[in-house]
């Protein structure tokens, strides 16, 4: 877990699922102030600013407690001067190095990753207090927050549970400190908080970890329900004649509903499509992945593969299949041992591959299987640079 451990530096990463994780807030100190500034910064910011197509809500503004209405964005920098947060979302799919950054988390902690960026003026607050669906993680990137952390009212609060349809807790923050840059804050879904800026302008990244939950676990069983003919057969009529005939029907679903839920096979395969499901933090590269210039430079070309969840399975007939990001290829005669060990790796060359594949000719046998992996975007090329 490189990835997951940098973020928490890696003494504090076993104590943290240990002591931490899903139970209380934590703040993790800064080993040095620019321990993000590799991830995003005001130039970053400006950029998307400038040369992006933000649209509301993906862009917003929030002051004193509440979201401005669409129409705020139209003069961004007006609402920004009287104390206005800046708000914008999905930054993975407008930055190539966040988008490395929660593909690196989802395939280390196998849930759905999202980041956001605000943007908050000194004194002023942009969100009142409330609590969050899903596992938050602060990156301070500029500037000093004070952020205050409560003990949850609500456990384990789904998205459709809303906080402003609560009240606040009205006892004391167990966490009331501000952050500085390069500071990491964690604050576990259902936790209530707010934040302030002081004294310059504060620049942050919000982690946001959605985890699947047995509710998740439930629908999904639903949708597999819907195959089963037992399942779509009316029940009988729902009168005092029929009480017992329909009690009956429905005891035998439920036998048949555990008998299903004990065995190993539906888990393990509920447990893979939620693993495999997650998209690749970059899904082109042409014009390899079109069948042009794929080797550019012979065995020297060198591979990038995405940070993404991989599965290899045995077939038969010494045949292997990849899943990855929803997409499935076959390979025959490749050792699975190989294979593990390529997609363990993100940067890797022709000549490492003839290393690991002493057996196999290049022309032969490890061009055509390269081949179907670049073609398929599983793998890119690295174009020279000129």
């Amino acid at each position: 877990m490189q990835t997951f451990s940098y973020l928490l530096t890696p003494d504090f990463l076993e104590s943290f699922f240990q002591d931490y994780w899903l139970k209380k807030a934590v703040i993790v100190p800064a080993n040095h102030p620019n321990k993000f500034n590799h991830l995003f910064s005001w130039e970053d910011l400006n950029s998307l600013l400038n040369f992006h197509n933000l649209t509301y809500p993906e862009i917003r503004l929030a002051k004193g407690g509440q979201t401005l209405p669409e129409n705020a964005c139209n003069d961004l920098t007006k609402n920004c001067q009287e104390g206005a947060t800046l708000i914008i979302d999905r930054l993975q799919s407008r930055l190539p190095a966040i988008a490395e950054f929660t593909a690196k988390l989802r395939t280390e902690i196998g849930h759905r990753t999202q980041v956001n960026t605000y943007c908050s003026f000194p004194g002023h607050q942009g969100f009142g207090c409330h609590y969050d669906a899903h596992e938050v993680f602060i990156l301070q990137i500029s500037g000093y927050k004070n952020w205050r952390v409560f003990s949850p009212t609500f456990e384990f609060p789904l998205s459709k549970h809303r906080s402003n349809l609560l009240d606040p807790p009205t006892t004391d923050p167990y966490i009331n400190q501000q952050l500085k840059p390069g500071d990491l804050l964690y604050i576990p879904r259902g936790h209530w908080h707010y934040a302030v800026a002081v004294d310059q302008p504060s620049l942050h990244l919000t982690l946001g970890i959605d985890c699947q939950t047995g509710i998740d676990f439930a629908e999904w069983l639903s949708e597999e329900f819907h195959q089963n003919p037992l399942w779509r057969e009316s029940l009988p009529p729902l009168t005092p004649n029929y009480r017992q005939v329909c009690r009956q029907h429905l005891r035998d679903l439920i036998k048949e509903w555990v008998k299903q839920l004990e065995t190993d096979e539906l888990i393990d395969r509920y447990l893979d499509e939620q693993f495999m499901g997650g998209q690749p933090s970059t899904q082109f590269g042409f014009p390899a992945q079109v069948g042009y210039d794929l080797f550019p430079e012979g065995r020297h070309t060198k591979f990038y593969r995405p940070p993404q969840p991989v599965q290899i399975n045995n077939l038969p007939e010494d045949t292997v299949e990849i899943c990855t990001a929803n997409k499935k290829i076959t390979l025959k005669g490749v050792d699975r041992d190989v294979l593990e060990h390529l997609f363990k790796r993100t940067n890797f060359s022709g000549l490492d591959l003839c290393k690991w594949l002493p057996d196999f000719d290049w022309e032969a046998d490890i061009s055509p299987m390269m081949t179907q992996l670049i073609l398929s975007g599983i793998v890119r090329v690295e174009q020279p640079k000129l």
